[in-house]
């Protein structure tokens, strides 16, 4: 390799002065961790309080807004300021900000997806072929979505294997009664009796008694039901995919049928158009600015669409069931779902959608 000689002196000069001016960057960054063009605006220090006595600090960049106490569960108010809750505007504020701790293990207790497990005590006699579930959820006062009730069916012979509620790993802010059927009271109540599971953990635990690897794990909108276990599951059938696939594909025949119905349109009106009295025709045929402006209702925008309730979407648990089987649920109106009736639901659904495409795979055999 050719080495210039007379600009190696500049070089070495050059990464120098590099040197010198990356350590001093290094020196000045040490004593002053944040820039001031990071944060323009100076605020006091964020103090970080730790179990063992230690603390320590960061710079805040904004002053924290929140409310200074709950809310009252009978006016829906806040009872710092007593601002009804629809009022989403903190009514406090403060340049001191308190981080939470968290103890060791307790992240992955709380957030770590576990993988349903090879093995498991008492599951060699127990384990299914597949076993429909659902899950209920409440808030975490962090703002967590927290699993509360979990139920689990035995597909092929519909027997109950879990109805529980379960005792969250978390305080709650509420329960969300309204969706989940599931109030304090009765929270309360089984954990008194000792009939909760106990978290997440415990949750799962007693589903792989009869979940295995290879068995299938059947209902609607699964992957939330996943999400609130934290469990890691690979063979699932899901009657909102299926459903989903199935549109889907609709669509997608309609779109070519379009095209295609376009196309032959369009060649047609060519060929029509070649002949200059149908040409004339189609011409007077058509409305004048002056009749289009006397006549605007011949072109309509259509209507806005109407924002859909929660649950009664065209994929929700209860429109298909009444579209398929003619089977109403959820009509406990505020008492909230039953986890074991939406389970049970979700595995005649999916065993309808099999009994379907078995229908559609026979009839294009013969």
């Amino acid at each position: 390799m050719y080495v210039d000689l007379e600009s190696v002196p500049n070089l070495l000069v050059a990464i120098q002065q590099l040197t010198k001016g990356l350590q001093r960057a290094l020196l000045y960054r040490e004593k002053h961790p944040f820039t001031p063009d990071i944060f323009p605006q100076e605020w006091p220090s964020m103090f970080v309080y730790y179990e063992d006595g230690r603390t320590d600090c960061q710079p805040c960049t904004t002053a924290c807004q929140y409310h200074s106490a709950a809310v009252d569960r009978t006016t829906k108010c806040w009872m710092c300021c007593g601002k009804h809750v629809s009022e989403a505007t903190p009514c406090s504020s403060s340049l001191v900000h308190v981080m939470r701790e968290y103890r060791p293990g307790e992240l992955d207790r709380l957030h770590q997806l576990q993988e349903t497990p090879h093995f498991h005590p008492n599951r060699a006699t127990t384990v299914k072929f597949a076993v429909a579930i659902d899950c209920e959820m409440g808030t975490a006062r962090n703002g967590d979505s927290e699993l509360i009730r979990l139920s689990a069916v035995d597909y092929l012979t519909g027997e109950v294997l879990i109805n529980n509620l379960v005792k969250p790993d978390q305080p709650m802010l509420h329960l969300n009664t309204k969706w989940s059927g599931v109030t304090f009271d009765q929270l309360n109540e089984a954990v008194r009796k000792k009939t909760t599971l106990k978290g997440k953990a415990g949750a799962r635990k007693q589903l792989w008694k009869f979940v295995g690897p290879d068995t299938f794990l059947v209902g609607h909108s699964v992957h939330n039901d996943l999400k609130a276990l934290k469990w890691i599951h690979t063979r699932v059938v899901d009657s909102y995919v299926v459903e989903n696939k199935v549109i889907q594909e609709k669509k997608a025949i309609e779109a070519r049928e379009k095209e295609v119905n376009g196309a032959a349109a369009e060649k047609m009106e060519e060929r029509l158009l070649e002949s200059t009295e149908l040409a004339d025709n189609h011409q007077s045929a058509l409305p004048t600015d002056n009749q289009m402006m006397e006549n605007p209702t011949t072109v309509t925008n259509g209507e806005p669409k109407k924002r859909k309730t929660k649950g009664t979407g065209d994929l929700a648990l209860k429109t298909l069931l009444k579209k398929y089987l003619d089977t109403d649920i959820q009509n406990r109106g505020n008492k909230g779902h039953d986890s074991l009736e939406d389970a049970t639901a979700a595995r005649d659904l999916v065993h309808w959608m099999v009994m379907r495409r078995l229908q559609e795979n026979y009839s294009g055999m013969v």
